[in-house]
């Protein structure tokens, strides 16, 4: 259902508005068009006749006396709303309703100031009440700096005491690391699974025809040294295979068209991640100066200017067509 409050809102908001887009606008709310349509008639017959609407032309306006009675509903609303929300006891546990509703209360204040003398007659909390959420709050973030100092230690410990990690990287860039993967996973060989797909039962998938292929239960197990060609045909398969995995020894490699998951214990997968980055040639910081071709046209010093008629050092060197500034002998 949608309230008289709710209905004078839309009114205030769309002046103008005629009933039938009126209608539109709050059937939704109801089992019917029906039910809609007997719930707007009377609204709308009671705002009128308390003279807070007008008609015009089948347009409907709220009056003066309409907008201040809507200004005081929505007042009524929002204090409302803050006492339910200082009722809470978890609520420094989860302050966010509160502070947005205590920011509409003084940014709206700021321009009624009806608003705020309601507010100040109708909270049933004081400023002490929000300085012990405040308290409650504080006492919050200290347990969770906590908390996470914690944590983060306890994922240092877990990755000492070798347990699984995970990192991903594009295809293109798993490529050249099979490889190293191999060697490290020391695995001759690789089996293959799919989440739909039995490779099992389909030793002619085209990601695995022509390869030396078995059938391991719902997995297709090849030799590790053609993971290569594997990897080369999975970039050039449909969506439909993303989601394959491939079981090496400790690890599992999850694989689409796009990226390579590696998971396994720590010290494999971030002895793997060492390599990668010292493989990676680093990017020089220092600037390197171009090259640059000869020019073509050099340029030459003007000639000094031959002495006038005075033969003297009295001419002045604005007199001179051929004079450059600074191109003396002083520098």
């Amino acid at each position: 259902m949608t309230s008289k409050t709710s209905i004078l809102l839309i009114i205030q908001q769309n002046p103008g508005v005629d009933y039938q887009n009126l209608l539109s606008k709050i059937a939704p709310n109801y089992a019917n068009l029906n039910s809609a349509r007997a719930a707007l008639s009377r609204v709308l017959k009671d705002a009128v006749s308390f003279g807070m609407l007008t008609k015009q032309n089948h347009q409907l306006y709220l009056t003066d006396k309409g907008m201040t009675g809507l200004k005081v509903k929505m007042h009524d609303k929002l204090i409302i709303k803050l006492n339910q929300l200082m009722r809470i006891r978890s609520v420094a546990s989860n302050p966010d309703p509160l502070v947005q509703h205590l920011s509409v209360l003084l940014e709206r204040g700021k321009m009624d100031s009806r608003l705020l003398d309601n507010a100040r007659a109708g909270v049933s909390f004081s400023v002490n009440d929000l300085e012990k959420v405040h308290a409650g709050l504080q006492e919050n973030i200290r347990h969770l700096q906590y908390v996470e100092k914690s944590l983060s230690t306890q994922i240092g410990s877990m990755r000492e005491l070798n347990f699984p990690v995970a990192h991903t990287q594009r295809l293109q860039d798993f490529s050249p690391q099979l490889n190293t993967l191999i060697q490290i996973s020391t695995a001759d060989e690789v089996q293959l699974e799919h989440s739909s797909i039995d490779l099992g039962q389909n030793l002619t998938h085209p990601l695995i025809h022509g390869l030396p292929a078995t059938a391991k239960g719902n997995r297709a197990g090849i030799p590790a040294s053609h993971m290569h060609e594997v990897v080369s045909r999975l970039a050039k398969q449909d969506a439909s295979l993303d989601g394959l995995r491939a079981y090496m020894g400790l690890l599992t490699v999850e694989l689409n068209r796009e990226n390579a998951t590696i998971r396994g214990p720590s010290h494999i997968v971030e002895k793997l991640v060492a390599e990668k980055k010292e493989a990676t040639p680093s990017v020089a910081t220092h600037t390197t100066a171009l090259a640059l071709p000869p020019d073509p046209f050099p340029f030459t010093p003007p000639a000094p200017p031959m002495p006038g008629p005075g033969g003297g050092d009295d001419d002045e060197p604005g007199d001179d067509p051929d004079f450059v500034p600074g191109g003396g002998d002083d520098e």
